[in-house]
């Protein structure tokens, strides 16, 4: 881990570019703003594999944040990775919500400062290598080249690495290991045993070649690459004999949108283990499988591989081909352990095209097929039969009424010509004017679905929340609005320096809401399956719990009502009908706000001869059950024993829910006089009822 003093980048923007093959460097510079045209600087990229480095990067202006997501949408069909990010820029990419996309982070610069000599310095941490690490950041100290005292990293980063650490392990490409090796000395090696998938398709025909460990085979990405005629190339996959639960899976989910699917060169003991009979009876055909021989003479151990369409006939006799010893010329005995399945075997049509497609596949080298496993973004649906899509845009703001009426505009792109009436004559054809453009508000930054991000301004925070796809914009909206008052939540936490918060409490929070983000964010591609449901409805009740807890307590503190909003609405199918909406919520909280709701839950109250805080509402991300109440952090008193340990939360005095500290504290001293039935919750385990004895 290379240490550097920090760098001080210029402001003016700009950007260096080589290439190394099929591989396009781009160095970003200063600070992003309107100089930087992200869709252009995206078009003129011209290879698969895009490499960027952000280590100059000191800021991203309100346009150029927009500008960088349009150049991560642009770059949707590239394998994009992220390199020597600034330490500016990876805080901002873990604040907001889809400021990374589906660029790979590879690596940033993290900063430590001396405690004695107040000396500051950077450390590179290269996310593959040093993904342990990353994770007790915290605890890690480095000695200082100037004093030779000791340096730590500040709370903040060190937690942001955390989350950073909880993000899914990706995949690399060999060609950009190497690149990263040769170029920025990079220690990182190939993994071999990785699984690959990569594709060619053509008149319904598509040749898939899988390489790798294939207990790490990713069904979803696979089937959506099959197709009619699909031939799966095995030749050089890994495979574990007792864990073939993805392949079949895989198998169960093509089957359903093939045509046909044929197996090329199955490896020794595949066709016994990873083929079923019933496979056999429905659109599996198997193409090529090696056989494992054995010379009884010279006990030489060899394979084989057998083309089914040309011994089809011995094989459904149960026999195998002949085969002679390469070594002493001796018949070899053939190792097979389901002779019945070898009968089984279905014959395939002779299909010239076909073959002539497979032939050409198999000599395409990989770098020039499409990577099936490359993570792209959901993109809006578009209407069957080329019928262009309707698209619907609306857009209200919180000021502005007319006559108690939200303005809405509607765009409607149509299609055919006008009818003649007989007996009149035609007037001359107008150019139809063009669409209205779409026109966001300048304060939408982002419009991955289900995302939120929050904006230091210099006299308020803006926080905007963005839905998911939703059926109705009642939905829609509901979802926005629970996704910028979350993300208010969160930008409270950076603000609370209380340390038995800040290191004992806020870290798991922290921890299990980037969880249930990154497991949403992971299959946004296809929101149609089980999956996507799962982590949507996941992200979303907690996102409602934590709003609630937020208003429960928060008081008047939180904004009752959005400052602006703003939504979409696109058509999905012309024939079944109906529509999806995106929407857009923002609300503004002024610095005073942000500084009394750190304080509602940072400040100790005592009650009873313990300490108290209100109970953080981030915490519903962690407990599935919690509503709110008050957080003990220091026991004693009335308040002390195995039920009162610190973190466990009083959510009821008798059948009075507790809302925060103060609630908890009056209703104490209100019951003074007699004893009170307290409702405890301690951390995972359920609450409890815990008598308070006077």
């Amino acid at each position: 881990m290379p240490t550097t003093q920090q760098a001080h980048p210029t402001n003016k923007f700009k950007i260096d570019r080589t290439a190394s093959g099929s591989i396009t460097y781009l160095a970003m510079h200063g600070i992003l703003d309107e100089n930087f045209e992200g869709a252009k600087v995206a078009a003129s990229v011209r290879t698969k594999k895009l490499v960027v480095s952000l280590r100059e990067v000191r800021r991203f202006a309100s346009w150029g944040m927009a500008e960088w997501m349009n150049f991560l949408r642009a770059t949707a069909e590239h394998d994009l990775y992220l390199v020597e990010c600034s330490t500016y820029a990876v805080n901002q990419m873990n604040l907001v919500t889809g400021l990374l996309g589906h660029g790979k982070l590879v690596s940033f610069y993290l900063p430590y400062r001396c405690g004695g000599c107040g000396e500051e310095f950077e450390t590179l941490m290269v996310v593959p290598r040093d993904r342990a690490a990353i994770r007790d950041l915290a605890d890690s100290e480095r000695a200082c080249a100037t004093c030779g005292g000791s340096a730590r990293v500040d709370k903040y980063p060190a937690t942001m690495c955390a989350a950073l650490a909880e993000r899914a392990v990706f995949d690399m490409d060999d060609e950009v290991v190497e690149f990263l090796r040769d170029q920025l000395k990079y220690e990182l090696t190939p993994d071999v045993s990785r699984f690959r998938a990569y594709r060619r398709a053509g008149k319904g025909n598509v040749y898939l070649r899988l390489t790798g460990n294939m207990t790490a085979l990713p069904v979803e990405p696979l089937a959506r690459a099959s197709e009619g005629v699909t031939i799966v190339d095995l030749a050089n996959v890994v495979f574990d004999p007792a864990d073939l639960t993805q392949w079949r899976n895989y198998v169960r989910t093509a089957q359903a949108t093939v045509s046909s699917l044929q197996l090329l060169d199955c490896p020794a003991g595949f066709l016994e283990r990873g083929v079923r009979a019933e496979d056999l009876e429905s659109k599996l055909k198997v193409r090529t499988f090696a056989l494992q021989y054995l010379c009884p003479n010279c006990n030489t151990v060899g394979s084989a591989m057998v083309d089914v369409a040309e011994h089809l006939e011995q094989l459904t006799e149960g026999m195998v081909p002949t085969a002679y010893c390469p070594t002493c010329q001796s018949g070899l005995v053939a190792r097979t352990g389901d002779s019945g399945l070898l009968r089984r075997l279905p014959a395939r049509e002779h299909d010239a095209a076909l073959d002539a497609f497979l032939a050409k596949a198999r000599a395409t080298p990989s770098d020039k097929l499409e990577d099936c496993l490359i993570v792209r973004p959901t993109k809006p649906v578009a209407a069957p039969g080329g019928v262009p899509r309707s698209v619907y845009i609306g857009s209200a703001l919180a000021a502005l009424t007319i006559a108690g009426l939200a303005v809405a505009l509607f765009v409607w792109k149509g299609s055919g010509d006008p009818v003649a009436q007989p007996g009149t004559s035609s007037p001359p054809i107008v150019p139809p004017a063009p669409n209205p453009a779409l026109q966001r508000p300048d304060w939408i930054l982002s419009d991955v679905p289900s995302s939120s991000f929050c904006q230091d301004m210099l006299n308020r925070l803006v926080c905007v929340g963005v839905s998911p796809y939703r059926r109705t914009k009642e939905d829609a909206t509901s979802d926005a609005n629970d996704a910028a008052l979350e993300e208010l939540v969160n930008a409270v936490s950076l603000k609370i320096s209380d340390p038995f918060l800040r290191d004992g409490v806020l870290p798991g929070y922290s921890a299990a809401r980037t969880k249930a983000l990154s497991a949403l964010q992971s299959v946004e591609t296809d929101r149609t399956s089980a999956a996507y449901s799962a982590a949507d409805d996941a992200v979303r009740k907690a996102r409602r719990r934590v709003v609630e807890v937020l208003r429960a307590s928060g008081g008047a503190a939180v904004p009752a009502r959005r400052s602006d909003w703003y939504w979409e609405e696109y058509a999905i199918d012309k024939t079944a009908g109906g529509s999806e909406f995106l929407v857009f919520v923002r609300y503004d909280i002024n610095l005073d706000a942000m500084k009394v709701l750190a304080e509602k839950y940072s400040v100790v109250t005592p009650v009873g001869g313990a300490s108290v805080v209100t109970a953080f509402p981030g915490l519903a991300w962690q407990y599935a059950e919690f509503s709110g109440g008050a957080m003990v952090e220091k026991p004693g008193g009335a308040l002390s024993g195995p039920a009162f340990a610190a973190q466990h939360i009083v959510t009821a005095v008798g059948d009075q829910h507790i809302v925060d500290a103060a609630g908890l504290a009056r209703r104490v001293e209100e019951g003074k006089a007699g004893n009170l039935s307290l409702t405890v919750k301690p951390g995972d385990a359920p609450a409890k009822p815990v008598e308070l004895r006077r």
